[in-house]
């Protein structure tokens, strides 16, 4: 048995390393952790859409480092976020179409490592957070994250016309067009829009809003330990439903649309097609096109318009963190899950590997960094978000996919040391360097696209001969990485895999031809 005495010292070591950890903790900076769903390139800077509207979202160019090529590890909500907050590609935690289950899978898969809120939280942050942060909200599943978070129900009432038994409420009142084509829901309808009347919404505002409402709040408020507060807004997320104020920017007479040229397709392979394909009956796209002849420009406009939305939204946040005390000693990070195509390769979703699917917006301010201000062209992943905020924080390190972005932040002429992979379940991977994006299936057909004359990714140049020594070299990079497997591995059947059967068998519809 201890004595008295040496329980005494044991005690008295614990509270001197408490005080220690929190005495450094207050030295260290806060983080504003913002998340954007479902945000492509169409902003201002990025200049994916000659019309988008983001005045927020440029603006951040001039307070810190915007990474303008940056890309997800997975073109899919839960992959991604799951990827980013663990810091493991999906193929290193298994995680390539689904989630952890529990907690007692998460940990399993973590291998004793903590994902970022967690590790923020036990070096002495508090940690908070609101709207979409994991798939489902602030979390998936009972684990300990946060401090404190607030509700995910903003106010949304059972019986109105806008409701429907999801967080990405509100829908249109008439359920959108998808809705009434075919007499009721069908899976893939909430590729619809709404500019919506004041009496449309949740007397307490849009979700984005009353997120928005919250942040600014915290930022007015004493806290006594340095903050990690996680912000994640949910639009430009379809339903594309916003106030109609926001529809009124951008007069539908006027939207352009995404150019397709006609021969498009007929260097794809059939997995890319099935990933075109989509959820709706006959396919997304052909839907589109037979609800009306301007359905593909309503669409547009109203993805412009949830997009300057939410941008008005951050703006919102960010001129509250200027007005506050916590302004000089802030870190402000911004990404979104992955891009979004609006008919581009006659695609309507993200769940593809190219460059609208895995291209995001991506940016870090951080107080007293020389380099605010600066753009940065290098390719850089989602991945990176996590090693970049241990380094900054000062919190410890441990084995994850991503790199430290940090000498990037300091150094333009610095590189992150490889490309970057993005996955879309087994097998699918894209390789995105400075000047190729490089695209393998699971049944070994490939893409092969020259970005400095072909930023729209337009022509296949896999079969070209002249291109045999980039193509190999991607190839060596892709399959010897150890976050990237094998093509042509046994993998279990998958939703592509039915339908490029379903191609084969029965011929691919006329307008994937």
């Amino acid at each position: 048995m201890k004595s008295k005495n040496t329980i005494r010292i044991l005690l008295f070591s614990l509270l001197i390393g408490a005080a220690a950890q929190a005495s450094a903790a207050k030295d260290r900076m806060n983080v504003l952790f913002i998340a954007v769903d479902d945000l492509n390139d169409w902003t201002g800077l990025l200049e994916g859409h000659p019309q988008a509207y983001t005045p927020n979202l440029d603006r951040l160019a001039k307070r810190g480092v915007y990474f303008t090529n940056a890309h997800c590890a997975a073109p899919v909500c839960t992959t991604s976020r799951q990827s980013l907050l663990s810091g493991l590609a999906p193929t290193t935690s298994g995680w390539v179409n689904s989630t952890p289950n529990n907690a007692e899978e998460y940990d399993a898969v973590l291998a004793g490592r903590k994902p970022l809120p967690t590790l923020f939280r036990d070096n002495g942050y508090a940690t908070m957070a609101a709207g979409k942060i994991y798939h489902k909200g602030v979390k998936d599943f009972d684990y300990p994250l946060w401090d404190e978070t607030l509700s995910s129900n903003y106010g949304f009432r059972k019986g109105a016309p806008w409701y429907r038994n999801s967080h990405f409420n509100p829908f249109p009142p008439d359920g959108g067009a998808i809705y009434q084509a075919h007499g009721g829901r069908v899976k893939g309808d909430t590729l619809c829009w709404a500019a919506l009347e004041k009496d449309e919404m949740p007397k307490k505002g849009m979700p984005d809003e009353q997120i928005a409402d919250w942040a600014i709040g915290q930022l007015g408020q004493k806290h006594e330990k340095p903050f990690f507060m996680a912000v994640g807004f949910l639009r430009p997320h379809n339903p594309y439903t916003a106030p109609k104020k926001y529809f009124e920017r951008y007069p539908l007479e006027s939207i352009k649309v995404p150019e397709v040229p006609a021969d498009e397709f007929n260097d794809i392979p059939l997995y890319g097609k099935a990933m075109i394909y989509g959820t709706l009956p006959k396919g997304d796209h052909k839907e589109v096109l037979d609800i009306s002849p301007t359905y593909w420009k309503e669409l547009v406009r109203a993805y412009l318009a949830c997009t300057t939305f939410v941008d008005d939204q951050i703006g919102r946040v960010l001129d509250a963190l200027d007005e506050s005390k916590y302004a000089d000693h802030t870190i402000v990070v911004l990404w979104s899950d992955h891009g979004q195509h609006l008919g581009e390769k006659r695609h309507w979703r993200k769940q593809a590997l190219w460059e609208e699917s895995t291209r995001v917006p991506l940016f870090f301010s951080v107080p007293g960094m020389p380099s605010n201000g600066e753009l940065r062209n290098q390719p850089v992943s989602l991945l990176d978000i996590f090693p970049t905020l241990s380094e900054l924080c000062g919190l410890p390190g441990q084995d994850l996919d991503g790199v430290s972005l940090v000498p990037m932040l300091k150094n333009d002429e610095a590189e992150r040391g490889a490309p970057v992979v993005t996955t879309r379940y087994n097998g699918n991977h894209a390789v995105r360097s400075r000047d190729w994006r490089y695209i393998r299936y699971r049944d070994g057909t490939e893409e092969l696209y020259d970005h400095r004359k072909d930023p729209g990714e337009h022509k296949n140049l896999a079969s070209n001969p002249e291109f045999a020594d980039v193509l190999k070299a991607q190839r060596e990079w892709l399959l010897s990485n150890e976050a990237a497997a094998d093509a042509t591995a046994d993998y279990p059947t998958d939703s592509y895999d039915r339908c490029v059967d379903d191609f084969k068998t029965k011929g691919v519809p006329d307008w994937l031809q």
